[in-house]
């Protein structure tokens, strides 16, 4: 489709995009509203644009530059640092020749011309190839409170559909970070990253109207809401309107089916290509089972529409991904869904994305926990609660698998390897994926333990509605944990959150011998028992024999701290006559004896016997019984999981 770009000068007069109000009063600050008029050239692959940025500088100080995203040069060569940081998994843009890129042919500022003045810059690792960043000085210092108008002309190359984006075959199209998008200015100046591989993005909330332009028989899907639709010449222009919202992707595909159905005064608009259609009835059950949980828990959804994708065969590069009122999930070929629910996790969790990254806007750059952390431990709580506590993720041939348990293989692989705060470029190897989702999602749902569901459930909801549409930092959730339980948690998240220690208790010894009188004396490291008798000339002496007539029971377990992380924890010592003992322990020592005198054999010993630190990296030695028992996990169920594992981390977690 071959069109005319229509320069930003001309645009500038244009006024036909403001669409109708949704929000009678702004959920957000409103400080980066765009404009935008795009159109998609089938035959080039290619998205030309032109838009105006309405940007009010809301921090303390005056700016005398701007600076943009320009994410899709991440894709323009194999130097860029995404390219470089990813390894080998770019030489599939390499063998198609099919790379992406964005070029920027006019920027107007108030009036004033500045393209010439557009300069690339890498603040996170000088790598001059990168592209993925610019700074625009500016004429005039823009001022706190001051709102200035910025007209672009683009053009963006689309690669062949990877990372998120592209096109696949000769019509299917997925644009995500696709237009120059200004970066965030905060007090302490602008934080506008380049595009890593293994971090997501950070952007203010505004007001987007977007007229877009595609070819008549093409079905599309988007952030927002589409107003009206204009036909005519083969093609038609759609007008989209969204409110505070800090992103806007989109889909169009000529072969997308659509299933659409109101729940709540919410669309619930599903895309899908024919084969995948026995996934819209649990997608969409999925989609209302989210709603109705954070709903009640946090937050109502308060957008009028939600978009899910499932794209088709052979572009699951842009599956299981998350953007405001869009998002992507993902159908798996020749899986039970019923046996392993994949397809119901993966929607759940990018839904979930909408308020633990939509709606709570937090620097996914520089810690991405607070939105993936907190949304998989959402996504734990939402799946054991709709499909079962210990068979929501798997139940297949006498296997099952919840979520905390997927959570934890996710976590124990690579557990030591780092700690969680820190940018997410940063991580040790594969270790994006472990300390970004499942150790905080574990270590949320220890917390909760610790403090009691009521408690957390106060933290979640308070932190939520203090924070929406705002852009919180790790120590402001903290300070909510403090405020609320009225105690100091900082030990907790600078053990956690802040340190690559791990938690691992253990019971290192549990034996029990009869004795005659409290004297018996036991080697500690569970070793011969001495036993207090006389010989027949009434002298006392030590015997390894047990007395017959003896009536009481002496007990020994020791617990150790074989992990660096300290929690206080119960320890549990249980008899054979169904008596039981509970301790305290602060865990601030290495170790801790209990001996116990009683008149029933000991038969086991267990710490934190309720499984309330499902953090700790190995359960296995949580326990220890006086007699030998079978182990009830065999290899073949251990290695099933892991494989189950490792697919649904590659599968699950793109987003």
């Amino acid at each position: 489709m071959k069109r005319v770009l229509i320069f930003a000068g001309l645009f500038i007069s244009f006024t036909g995009l403001s669409g109708q109000v949704i929000f009678q009063e702004p959920l957000s600050p409103r400080n980066a509203n765009y404009n935008m008029d795009i159109r998609l050239d089938t035959e080039k692959k290619q998205i030309h644009g032109s838009e105006i940025l309405t940007w009010r500088n809301i921090t303390h100080n005056a700016t005398s530059e701007l600076q943009f995203h320009l994410y899709m040069n991440a894709f323009k060569n194999n130097q860029s640092t995404h390219i470089k940081e990813g390894g080998g998994r770019a030489r599939k843009l390499d063998k198609e020749k099919a790379w992406g890129w964005i070029d920027i042919h006019r920027l107007v500022v108030s009036g004033i011309d500045l393209t010439d003045q557009i300069q690339f810059i890498q603040p996170d690792d000088d790598n001059e190839a990168d592209q993925s960043v610019i700074s625009v000085p500016l004429p005039r210092a823009v001022k706190p409170g001051q709102e200035i108008r910025i007209a672009i002309d683009f053009i963006t190359q689309l690669p062949i559909v990877y990372r998120r984006n592209g096109f696949y075959e000769d019509n299917f199209f997925f644009a995500a970070q696709w237009f120059p998008k200004v970066g965030v200015l905060e007090d302490k100046g602008w934080n506008c990253h380049q595009f890593h591989n293994n971090t997501e993005f950070f952007s203010d909330y505004g007001v987007y109207n977007v007229q877009l332009t595609v070819p008549e028989n093409y079905v599309v899907g988007s952030t927002g809401i589409v107003q009206r639709i204009e036909h005519g010449d083969s093609l038609k222009i759609l007008h989209i309107h969204a409110e505070d919202v800090h992103d806007f992707a989109w889909t169009a595909w000529p072969h997308y089916l659509i299933a659409k159905e109101n729940y709540k005064g919410v669309d619930i608009i599903h895309l899908y290509e024919k084969d995948h259609s026995g996934t819209v009835e649990l997608t969409v059950q999925a989609m209302k089972n989210t709603m109705d949980y954070l709903g009640e828990w946090v937050g109502e959804y308060p957008y009028p529409a939600i978009t899910v994708v499932h794209p088709p065969t052979g572009c699951f590069d842009v599956a299981g991904m998350e953007y405001p009122m869009f998002i992507t999930g993902g159908a798996f070929f020749g899986i039970p869904e019923d046996k392993i629910k994949l397809t119901t996790m993966v929607t759940v969790h990018e839904f979930g994305h909408n308020w633990f990254y939509g709606i709570i806007g937090n620097n996914e750059f520089e810690e991405a926990w607070l939105d993936e952390g907190l949304n998989s431990y959402a996504e734990c709580r939402i799946m054991n609660n709709f499909y079962g506590k210990n068979t929501s993720m798997l139940n297949f041939f006498g296997l099952t698998m919840g979520e905390l348990g997927y959570q934890r293989l996710s976590y124990l692989q690579l557990r030591r390897w780092d700690r969680t705060l820190r940018p997410a470029w940063t991580y040790l190897g594969g270790g994006y994926g472990t300390h970004s989702y499942s150790k905080p999602a574990l270590m949320l749902w220890t917390l909760e333990n610790y403090v009691g569901r009521p408690y957390m459930d106060k933290i979640m909801r308070t932190f939520f509605q203090r924070w929406k549409f705002k852009h919180p930092h790790s120590q402001d959730f903290i300070d909510v944990v403090n405020e609320i339980t009225g105690e100091n948690y900082d030990w907790f998240f600078d053990q956690l959150l802040k340190g690559s220690n791990e938690l691992d208790y253990r019971v290192t010894i549990a034996f029990t011998r009869k004795v005659r009188e409290k004297k018996g004396l036991f080697d500690e490291d569970g070793g011969k028992t001495l036993y207090p008798v006389k010989d027949e000339d009434g002298v006392e002496r030590e015997s390894d024999e047990e007395n017959e007539e003896a009536q009481m029971y002496r007990s020994i377990v020791r617990v150790h701290r074989k992990g660096e992380v300290v929690i206080p924890v119960e320890v549990l010592l249980v008899f054979e006559n169904g008596d039981s003992l509970q301790y305290n322990w602060d865990g601030q020592e290495r170790w801790m004896r209990y001996d116990v005198f009683k008149d029933s054999r000991l038969d086991y010993a267990v710490v934190d016997p309720e499984r309330k630190l499902v953090i700790d990296s190995e359960f296995t030695n949580n326990s220890l019984t006086v007699e030998p028992r079978k182990k009830p996990v065999t290899l073949l169920s251990n290695r099933a999981l892991y494989w189950i594992e490792s697919v649904l981390h590659i599968f699950g977690f793109a987003g």
